[in-house]
């Protein structure tokens, strides 16, 4: 009579740990491919080089990459958050699309409709402002508003000073309905500039509008 073979202990384990990498390379591979589409429709491009995706928070990645033209690359990221393309910017030649005359492509997905309804946006596509059950939005975690604070803050400064500009929020605070404290600014290479933030959130905890002051 046979018995089945059983895998030894180790190889058991090695699966173990293969598996949530491979988890986190399908996550980034889905974002990678969410931004190198967005940024091949909105500029009209097709040659991305050197793609790679930073995970930066629970299912948020950022992502960076090049646009080869004229024999050249020129730079372009994106930040997708909960599988959608919450922001994306590139510099370089591109045939835009007729309609899109404003000439700052790229800034925000959803600056057109108020800079910070961007978060906003991301937790009603998560699920997460439904679950919201008190009155001031406290339902919601402190990380969760920190991090859509983060994405509307910088969607904000962006949009206002450098579409490269970087933002990382510190020493926050809460108080009913606000999110607020400190933050650096960094654009580029230059030397981080310091800022205060303030985020507004509903009655669900979703930010509905932010503003800085650079000092």
């Amino acid at each position: 009579m046979h018995y089945p073979m059983r895998p030894p202990a180790a190889a058991i384990l090695a699966l173990a740990l293969v598996l949530p990498s491979s988890a986190f390379g399908l996550e980034a591979y889905g974002a990678q491919r969410l931004c190198e589409d967005k940024i091949r429709d909105v500029y009209g491009v097709s040659k991305l080089r050197d793609v790679w995706a930073e995970q930066t928070g629970n299912d948020k990645f950022k992502i960076y990459g090049k646009v080869k033209a004229d024999n050249h690359l020129y730079p372009f990221d994106c930040k997708v958050k909960h599988g959608q393309v919450q922001s994306y910017a590139y510099d370089g030649p591109h045939g835009r699309h007729r309609d899109d005359d404003d000439g700052k492509l790229g800034t925000a997905v959803a600056v057109g409709a108020g800079l910070a309804v961007i978060a906003a946006l991301a937790a009603s596509q998560s699920g997460e402002g439904d679950k919201a059950q008190s009155t001031s939005g406290q339902g919601r975690s402190q990380a969760a508003r920190e991090d859509d604070c983060h994405d509307a803050v910088e969607a904000r400064v962006r949009h206002d000073q450098e579409r490269w500009a970087r933002v990382a929020l510190r020493n926050t605070h809460t108080s009913n309905d606000q999110l607020f404290g400190q933050a650096t600014v960094t654009y580029g290479d230059r030397q981080p500039h310091q800022a205060t933030f303030t985020c507004y959130f509903d009655n669900y905890g979703r930010v509905v509008d932010s503003s800085y002051q650079l000092y």
